[in-house]
């Protein structure tokens, strides 16, 4: 078989001769290995084997590198120098020891590799729980050189685990023993380079590595203990890739903003009406925040950080969510993963033009970083959340394997912690996966919810999914109601017990409910709600957003003005109520003092389109540099509204039913389509009669007047819908 070669450019091989002489080992004094020690037993026992040399100025550490491509580093204080080791809070540091003048680009060495048969794994054994990497030392340009070993107990051994993103361009490493080349990815090849010691080894957990891929067998059951792996480590160390100049950037700014965010303060509280032209790029911004949070073209650095595939990897929120600590690494610099989590968490998208400068993928890092962070936090064995909260909280995450969806997260779930019944098995198909989980988690906590992200009819990627099972590569909505069941208090079916069954094949699902209403009158496709308590760029693009958002408002007006021919001060209240779903942002029933509130945003949003193009005039006329906020005590108030509008009804349709009723119905739904309250059901659903006497699922729904038990009352017979 014929070895993966690695092509660079002329630049790079420039760029490779210079850097020869460099060392990229972590600049951190190592003390002397204690050989006795239970967790040197391996390194003990290889060298008494031959297969390392060991020394008393040794020093030995454990690597860990993850199925989703990430690297995570773990080292125990106790075991270095109290003088600048591992025991030691990061913050910015330097990962190389000599002069680093160079942009840090992609530097891979051409290494020309004779045709080899590749590395031939041995089974692992009962006894065995996995296997360890111990990278061989090198200078960063040395052929990478490994042993992979047998373990039986990970606590007996000090490890660092590595989380990483695959990537698609080929690398390699040969197996020290044998001579063979282990193929991994080129991202994975980096990593190893930027962490070898140049004079010791060091002992890792790499996923390419140490699980025998191709063997499905082993990796159902490597997967399956991936929690433990990741939980047993000292230190997880995040891998982004190799750095550029504007990431370096990004994390000296965020090591900055550390004090300027950590005030204890509601940073909501300092946004501002008004705007701002930056220096450098003379882009006009909101007025925003108080300048003393960010400046210039600390936006864009954030921003782009974000936008490292690593943050979109589905593997990477249970290998950092199961750390104990956690260190950023890109290219040459570091960082603690605490303090990154914090001052993103902190500016959220009030203080980061995320839509403009970053679009989705920024947005869900955050969301990611958010939940990752949370769920850290609050680590004591599994995380509090169920599986299916997990599960829709990760939606838009990324994995080459659908099944990941489920497999890369429920060793987190509280409820699945220690219990049989959706065991890791690559040899299953997606939809029997999917459908398995969705009557699992029916039948586990007697309850309708997953028919809140139901996939739909025809718009799943799998055909043969039923329109009843949420289609986990393809979620429309990551918010649903469901998802805050411990906030919004929602019973619509007034705590009855759920009546329901499924056909032995599981595509039908069988359940007992009423028929309450049905949509009758839809409004456009909703907007999504343009922030203005926020910081953003003021552009025209941006102004034709707040444009498309005052429109829908006065649409949904409109709509809901028709029955009485004019807006009542008891519509008023149904609309408000309705158009945040009666909660706020976070999740919680909306307090009464919000209809104040969404009062005096319907006022400022009439004149908002003519206010900013009226900024954006004046500020291109003004010098840069140059601020002028225009004072506006209820503009928070503004940003709890935009909140809780951007999170529920901008993710649904507004529509009134049949019977006068105001409600928030999926996008999918149809005028026809029939409003259903299902016992055992938190929300009312939205179902479509296939003529065949089933129903399509099409999603949860809000409908004002019923969303506490209210339609229990309701003369409608008891109906059973049969779900297809």
């Amino acid at each position: 078989m014929s070895c993966w070669r690695l092509s660079t450019s002329k630049l790079f091989r420039q760029a490779l001769i210079k850097c020869t002489s460099r060392s990229y080992a972590p600049s951190l004094s190592r003390s002397h290995h204690n050989a006795a020690h239970p967790r040197a037993s391996l390194l003990t026992s290889l060298s008494k084997r031959g297969a390392i040399t060991t020394s008393k100025s040794s020093a030995t550490a454990f690597l860990f590198v993850s199925l989703a491509g990430c690297v995570f580093w773990i080292a125990e204080s106790n075991s270095r120098s109290s003088s600048g080791g591992f025991g030691e809070r990061l913050t910015i540091s330097e990962l190389r020891t000599e002069s680093d003048n160079q942009d840090d680009g992609f530097i891979l060495k051409e290494m020309p590799f004779p045709e080899r048969t590749p590395f031939v794994y041995p089974s692992l054994t009962q006894d065995n729980k996995t296997r360890l990497l111990i990278l061989e030392p090198g200078s960063f340009n040395d052929e990478l050189k490994c042993k992979v070993e047998p373990v039986d107990r990970l606590e007996d051994h000090n490890y660092e685990a590595l989380s990483y993103f695959w990537g698609e361009r080929p690398g390699t490493i040969t197996e020290l023993s044998t001579g063979k080349p282990i193929h991994i990815t080129a991202n994975c090849e980096a990593a190893l380079r930027r962490l070898r010691y140049e004079n010791d080894t060091r002992l890792l957990w790499v996923d390419a590595i140490c699980i025998n891929q191709p063997d499905k067998s082993e990796l159902s059951k490597q997967v399956e203990i991936m929690p433990e792996i990741y939980t047993s480590a000292d230190k997880v160390i995040v891998w982004l890739g190799e750095g550029l100049a504007r990431d370096s950037l990004a994390l000296e700014t965020l090591d900055r903003l550390r004090s300027r965010v950590n005030t204890g303060l509601d940073l909501r509280s300092l946004v501002r009406l008004g705007w701002y032209r930056d220096k450098k790029s003379g882009k006009v911004f909101s007025g925003g925040a108080d300048t003393s949070v960010l400046h210039e073209n600390e936006y864009e650095h954030l921003i782009n950080l974000l936008l490292r595939p690593w943050f979109r990897r589905t593997w990477v929120i249970q290998e950092v969510a199961s750390a104990k600590d956690a260190t950023v690494i890109c290219g040459g610099q570091s960082i603690e993963w605490e303090l990154l989590a914090d001052v993103y968490m902190r500016l959220g998208d009030n203080f980061l033009p995320i839509d403009q400068f970053g679009g989705e993928d920024a947005r869900h890092a955050l969301e990611i970083i958010s939940a990752m962070e949370n769920a850290r936090r609050s680590q004591s064995g599994p995380l509090s959340m169920p599986l299916f909260h997990i599960l829709v909280a990760t939606s838009f995450s990324e994995c080459k394997d659908p099944r990941d969806r489920i497999f890369a997260v429920k060793g987190l779930a509280k409820d699945w912690a220690d219990q049989r019944g959706l065991e890791t098995n690559y040899k299953a198909d997606v939809e029997t996966l999917f459908k398995a989980f969705a009557v699992a988690d029916a039948n586990r906590n007697l309850n309708l919810r997953t028919l809140s992200c139901a996939s739909g009819p025809g718009n799943s990627k799998h055909p043969k999914l039923p329109s009843w099972v949420p289609d986990w590569e393809s979620i429309d909505n990551a918010h649903p109601f469901v998802r805050y069941s411990d906030r919004t208090k929602f019973c619509a079916s007034g705590g009855m017990k759920a009546e329901a069954w499924h056909s032995r094949d599981r595509n039908i699902f069988c359940v007992k409910g009423k028929s309450i209403d049905s949509v009758a009158m839809l409004g456009i496709e909703p907007s999504k709600i343009s922030l203005t308590a926020a910081v953003f760029e003021i552009d025209s693009q941006k102004i034709a957003e707040l444009e498309d958002s005052l429109r829908w408002l006065q649409e949904c007006e409109e709509l809901a003005s028709k029955r009485d021919r004019f807006l009542t001060a008891e519509r008023q209240e149904e609309l408000w109520r309705t158009l945040t779903c009666g909660l706020t942002g976070d999740g919680f029933p909306a307090p009464k003092h919000y209809s104040g509130y969404f009062k005096r945003y319907m006022k400022f949003m009439a004149n908002a389109p003519t206010r900013f193009a009226d900024y954006l005039q004046e500020a291109q006329t003004s010098p840069p540099g140059i601020r002028s906020v225009t004072e506006a005590p209820r503009s928070e108030k503004h940003g709890l509204i935009e909140a809780s509008l951007s999170r529920w009804s901008s993710q649904r349709s507004f529509c009134v039913t049949r019977t006068g009723a105001l409600a928030c119905v999926p996008k999918t739904s149809r005028n026809g389509d029939v409003i259903c309250v299902l016992f055992g059901g938190e929300v009312p659903y939205v179902l479509r009669p296939t003529g065949t006497g089933s129903f399509w699922v099409i999603g949860e729904c809000y409908v004002h007047g019923i969303m506490h038990g209210e339609s229990l009352s309701h003369d409608a017979e008891v109906t059973e819908f049969r779900l297809v």
